[in-house]
């Protein structure tokens, strides 16, 4: 009995350890619903008015280690961004643009890498003047990076050799097209979508993230809901446990 006992709770834990894993780090959903960001910005435009020309952006951090993986994350629910001259600098030893391929004039990723792990049913591409139908162009040269990523954020990052303890800037420059007039009022970065629509291009969040972490931020979270599942897993395997105990 106690071998068939030691047997049941095996299959129990497996089943509730592979559940756990599957909430706690989701893959990226063919239909995401109003996902949030990964934590952890250095900059987080939220708040900040959408921009309907290039307009530049800057945050300044301090290297905790000997590299970054530089990323954005972006999401734009009514309809295109353009991303374009990324920079990232040394502050306290002189250094020239750190950044490969930061304007994208390759005419392809380089040294970026697509990371679409945090949900995102549409991905980015680098794509030169009309990004998304909507006349966004480059802000300078032949290409930019076009992303319209829907109900959940979309991302690309660099790994960047960095210097314990030294400043850096990172700047980009952005520019935004609503292609279905839902903008938030007013028109204001948000994370979420506010305006009920979690299905579709038709809702209005609007953000772009920046982070600089020693590797890729993870993705945020499992939901409320999500929560209360595994909740309820864990909760199915102490009763499971008891009653094999008593047999």
């Amino acid at each position: 009995m106690k071998n068939s006992t030691n047997t049941n709770l095996r299959v129990i834990c497996a089943a509730i350890t592979l559940t756990a894993t599957a909430l706690i780090i989701p893959a990226a959903k063919a239909n995401p619903s109003n996902l949030p960001p990964p934590s952890g910005a250095i900059l987080d435009l939220a708040g900040q008015p959408i921009p309907s020309v290039y307009t530049q952006y800057s945050v300044t951090f301090n290297a905790t280690g000997t590299n970054v993986d530089l990323t954005f994350a972006l999401r734009n629910d009514p309809g295109f961004f353009g991303l374009d001259d990324i920079s990232m600098v040394d502050n306290t030893t002189s250094s020239g643009n750190l950044v490969l391929n930061g304007g994208f004039e390759m005419g392809n990723l380089g040294a970026w890498t697509d990371v679409n792990i945090y949900g995102a049913a549409y991905s980015g591409t680098v794509f030169g003047a009309g990004c998304g139908s909507t006349g966004v162009g480059p802000h300078t040269g032949s290409y930019e990076w076009c992303d319209g990523s829907v109900q959940a954020y979309d991302a690309i990052n660099q790994n960047i050799a960095t210097t314990i303890g030294d400043s850096y800037t990172v700047s980009f420059w952005l520019n935004s097209a609503d292609a279905t007039g839902t903008y938030p009022a007013p028109p204001n970065f948000q994370q979420l979508s506010t305006n009920g629509d979690v299905t579709d291009q038709y809702g209005n969040a609007i953000d772009v993230l920046v982070y600089a972490q020693g590797t890729l931020p993870p993705p945020g979270t499992p939901e409320p809901a999500s929560l209360l599942l595994l909740g309820s897993g864990l909760i199915a395997m102490g009763a499971a446990y008891r009653r094999a105990r008593r047999s």
